[in-house]
């Protein structure tokens, strides 16, 4: 009867305690959640990156002002920043001019694709060359012309990059070529000729697809069509930094919560990346509030150069190689939270269902999406075998259309979506720290390439020349 007596005792006082450490985790949560939507901080930062800076283009000035800023604001929240400062070689823009000189004189709206380096002047006939793959070469004469071709994406055909189309021009003799925008509206879409910090072989450029069809019309009538291109974009030694704010935990063991902080100057970056910089500026200053002390040590990341090829995170994988990093949350354009993604990491998946569920209120559904992606500052860990998660969100049409281009501006930022990413991210950070799933672990070298490979990615990684396991 003594016996029973104790272990009733002792059952009773386990329940106790797991009651007690519900109720707190609970309250964690309230004031974690709380804090992102009273106190939030996230809008005002962005606004004064947009305003104050403009579109972060890493290894600028503008890029450096930014890093003041974010280190100033999160000083008045008590998190210090330590800049991670790394050197590189890089994309410098210049005043460039894409002109159509025959029939008419007119300069068209242009933008230089990253990597693109200073060239001599060109005048040139144009050749429309469709999608600028092989066979639409046949019967072209490009040696020493300008190409046009379009970014359509034909159904059926696998796809395209324009890093491909750039090599196939030059491996023709052209020496120039010009992307149509598929998307209407003078848009043009910045982005790069390649993902090596390395010259392109020849000048590219996006051009809007009201003047590229003017182009192509002209060209498929058969009419003399001429252009003249001065590039004075260039590539040259720069340097940049990886901004860090770090929790320490009672264990080394490290969650990484990043965002790239680099945004195309043709705008101001203010949804790609502004907002998920700024959702991670809330989420850091949150935990210094609520949770500073957790289980695993929280280093929050803001990536500079994600944009020309994830230089940043590359060399924070690099630098950072033998930390034990258990997993990397992402988060690339975030919006109000809707779903999960577990990065193709079962372990991840009954966590991540459980973790929506509790979120009842969010309604984050499907709960978990589980497939791996690529070109975003997760992929450098997922290359090094370290589970990557993201945050993916609602997002208005209006803040994405002008993706790459002028109109990605502070205008576009909703409030209320920054308050909902940080208010979840949060929660997500702190059970990641202070619960993590079992099983889950770094991935050894054969078995990421398997899992790469499940995944589907080794050919588009291929494709990009970022395959390192050859």
């Amino acid at each position: 009867m003594q016996r029973f007596s104790l272990l009733f005792r002792a059952a009773l006082l386990l329940v106790l305690l797991c009651s007690a450490a519900a109720a707190q985790e609970r309250e964690d949560w309230s004031r974690l959640i709380g804090s992102a939507y009273f106190d939030n901080a996230s809008y005002a930062f962005l606004q004064r990156l947009c305003d104050e800076a403009g579109g972060r283009l890493t290894g600028s000035p503008e890029n450096e002002r930014a890093l003041g800023i974010l280190t100033e604001e999160m000083a008045k929240h008590g998190c210090t920043v330590k800049l991670e400062r790394f050197r590189y070689h890089g994309f410098v823009r210049g005043d460039d001019v894409v002109e159509m000189l025959v029939p008419l004189r007119r300069r068209l709206r242009a933008v230089a694709l990253g990597n693109v380096d200073a060239a001599p002047r060109i005048e040139s006939d144009l050749v429309y060359a469709k999608d600028g793959r092989e066979d639409a070469y046949k019967d072209l004469d490009v040696e020493g012309r300008v190409v046009l071709v379009t970014q359509e994406h034909a159904p059926g055909l696998p796809e395209f990059l324009r890093s491909e189309a750039i090599a196939v021009a030059a491996a023709r003799g052209a020496k120039c070529i010009l992307f149509i925008m598929d998307k209407a509206g003078g848009i043009t879409m910045a982005g790069m000729a390649n993902f090596q910090n390395r010259p392109s072989p020849i000048p590219a450029f996006s051009i809007t697809l009201e003047e590229g069809k003017w182009l192509q019309r002209l060209a498929a009538a058969g009419k003399p069509v001429r252009v003249g291109v001065t590039t004075r974009s260039m590539m040259r030694d720069l340097e940049s930094a990886n901004a860090v704010v770090t929790f320490p935990g009672e264990s080394a063991k490290k969650i990484v919560v990043g965002a790239h902080f680099d945004g195309w100057d043709v705008g101001q970056g203010a949804v790609d990346n502004g907002i998920g910089t700024a959702i991670l500026f809330d989420v850091a200053r949150v935990l210094a509030s609520v949770s500073p002390r957790n289980k695993y040590t929280v280093e929050c990341v803001w990536f500079n150069g994600e944009e020309i090829g994830l230089t940043g995170s590359k060399r924070y994988v690099e630098k950072h190689d033998g930390d034990s990093i258990v997993a990397m949350l992402n988060m690339d354009m975030t919006g109000s939270p809707t779903t999960f993604s577990a990065g193709g990491t079962a372990e991840l998946v009954p966590f991540l269902e459980k973790l929506a569920k509790d979120l009842n209120g969010f309604a984050i559904s499907p709960a978990v999406g589980t497939s791996a992606g690529t070109n975003s500052d997760h992929q450098p860990f997922m290359l090094h075998g370290i589970p990557t998660i993201a945050v993916w969100g609602r997002l208005d049409p209006e803040m994405v259309r002008h993706y790459h281009d002028l109109g990605d501006s502070f205008d576009k930022v909703s409030k209320r979506y920054l308050a909902d990413g940080a208010a979840v991210a949060s929660v997500l950070v702190k059970e990641l720290a202070n619960a993590p799933p079992s099983g889950l672990r770094r991935r050894g070298r054969e078995e990421t390439v398997k899992f790469l490979q499940q995944q589907g990615l080794e050919e588009r990684l291929r494709k990009q020349k970022e395959w390192i396991f050859d």
